[in-house]
């Protein structure tokens, strides 16, 4: 008894563990772009996407072999019919075997294959830019959440120093070096910190279930960021930055492709024009009043040729240059908006970083300047509002440092995503 009883308490534990494992989620930013990669919805599409395209590739790679069909038919006639020499019946079966290979139709074959290659190229890049999009989307979100821990760290801080202030301030009104103004003062101020720790608390779960969103976590799944907010200068030139993105960026390399099939499009609409459509049929046939093989072949080559159909395919070509001369106005707009990208990027980069520095001074200064103010506060020096007007100073000054922290890390995201790399998290 006394066993099973132990065995139904550890079934009972490992139960509990698992339950527990299960709701809770431990990420860091490596596991974050990993899980939003895998699990998004957008590019389980462009895979499935993916597939469909080669498959019509296999289609176009289809059209280069020959046509053959296999038919037979029967026919029941009210009145008897001659079907052949000294043959007539009610009945007649029909077998015939045809056969179209295509010899040339002006190179629309290997330009239509050529296109279909560049399609599925396409829609394999189509994926590798949506794979960019979605990690610079999780780490903005990612280093949001790192954010908002550090803001309620603050707030918290803040929150055990307002309540160390009332009781000091309790403490000296009853020595006297206090008055009741510096005490009320006080309490409202902690009051108002705890109002400032809500808020805190509820932006952080606010960003937490924006990052689960995209990482198609459920709402009620505990989420747990190991990282902490930090940053690691780098160095970035704009003509080595631009030249990067110019061999590797997605976009680029889309309307290369665009370039291309844009240009075969009108080759071979040109190619219509010009060359006639040449194709080898074959055939056998066998009709009789029984099911029968006993027929004759047949070979036919046909060549055809469009000598006018009304100036359509002189507009269809006119479409197609059009077409190309939009896709060449494209890729220099591309290039364009992609540097301005860059640079923007490299100023923000720049300017958050000084920002780091700046700040980081002001802290170690702010929170000499509180120490001080705090003994003064402590032997009755300076009222309570003196001493909360130095403390929102380097609140103020400790969110500005983390949030200089964090407008760097996302001035590097937006450069990596803006030279076409995906960013290196290791």
């Amino acid at each position: 008894m006394k066993r099973k009883l132990i065995y139904a308490l550890l079934v009972i534990l490992i139960i509990s563990f698992s339950t527990v494992g299960f709701a809770n989620q431990e990420i860091n930013k490596e596991k974050a772009v990993e899980l939003a990669l895998k699990q998004n919805s957008e590019i389980q599409k462009l895979r499935k996407e993916i597939e469909k395209t080669q498959a019509q590739l296999e289609e176009a790679e289809g059209a280069f072999y020959p046509t053959i069909d296999l038919g037979t038919s029967y026919t029941r006639f009210e009145n008897k019919r001659q079907l052949g020499a000294g043959v007539s019946s009610n009945d007649s079966y029909n077998v015939s075997l045809d056969l179209k290979q295509p010899l040339f139709l002006g190179g629309e074959l290997r330009i239509n294959y050529q296109m279909m290659k560049n399609r599925l190229q396409m829609t394999k890049l189509n994926l590798e830019q949506k794979k960019e999009e979605i990690t610079y989307q999780v780490l903005k979100q990612y280093y949001n959440v790192l954010k908002a821990k550090k803001m309620l760290n603050v707030r918290e801080q803040q929150l055990k120093q307002n309540k160390r202030y009332v009781e000091v301030a309790r403490a000296n009104k009853e020595v006297g070096t206090h008055t009741k103004t510096d005490l009320l003062q006080a309490k409202v101020s902690y009051n108002q910190a705890q109002q400032e720790k809500l808020v805190a608390e509820n932006n952080l779960e606010t960003a937490k279930l924006a990052l689960k969103n995209t990482l198609n976590l459920a709402d009620d799944k505990n989420l747990t960021i190991t990282d902490s907010l930090s940053w690691e200068q780098k160095k970035f030139k704009l003509d080595e930055v631009y030249d990067y993105a110019l061999n590797n960026k997605v976009a680029f390399k889309l309307l290369k492709l665009q370039k291309e099939t844009a240009e075969l499009d009108l080759q071979s609409k040109k190619n219509r024009d010009i060359y006639p459509d040449v194709n080898l049929l074959a055939g056998y046939e066998a009709t009789d009043d029984h099911l029968s093989v006993d027929g004759n072949w047949q070979t036919t080559l046909s060549i055809s040729y469009n000598i006018f159909n009304g100036g359509r395919d002189q507009d269809k070509i006119k479409q197609k240059e059009k077409e190309l001369e939009k896709v060449k106005i494209d890729e220099k707009q591309t290039k364009d908006d992609i540097k301005l990208a860059i640079k923007n990027s490299l100023l923000n980069l720049r300017a958050a970083r000084d920002r780091i520095k700046l700040s980081k001074l002001n802290l170690k200064q702010a929170e000499e300047n509180l120490d001080d103010n705090e003994f003064k506060f402590k032997e009755g020096l300076i009222t309570s509002l003196d001493l909360l007007n130095v403390q929102t100073s380097y609140q103020q000054v400790k969110m500005q440092y983390y949030q200089a922290i964090y407008d760097y890390n996302l001035a590097v995201a937006e450069l990596n995503k803006a030279m076409g790399k995906i960013e290196e998290l290791n």
